[in-house]
C-alpha cells in the first residue's frame, strides 16, 4: 500500500536527485541574476572610442587576413 501511494519501488533516489538539480539551476540563475543586476547598477558609463595617439602602427609589420 505504502509502494502506491509514492509512486514505483525505486524511485526515491532519482527523485532526489531531480530534486537536487532543480535546486542548484535555481540557487545558479539567482546568482547570475543577482550579480547581473549589482553590475548593472554600479558600472560607470562606457568611454567613446577614441584612436590612438600618432596614427597608424609604425614599422614594416603588415597585417595579413586571407588564404
Amino acid at each position: 500500500m505504502g509502494e502506491a501511494a509514492s509512486g514505483r519501488p525505486g524511485r526515491e533516489p532519482v527523485r532526489k536527485r531531480n530534486l537536487l538539480l532543480i535546486a542548484m539551476m535555481a540557487a545558479g540563475t539567482a546568482t547570475f541574476l543577482f550579480a547581473f543586476l549589482r553590475r548593472r547598477e554600479s558600472a560607470p558609463p562606457v568611454p567613446a572610442y577614441q584612436p590612438p595617439e600618432g596614427g597608424e602602427r609604425e614599422g614594416e609589420f603588415e597585417l595579413f587576413i586571407g588564404s
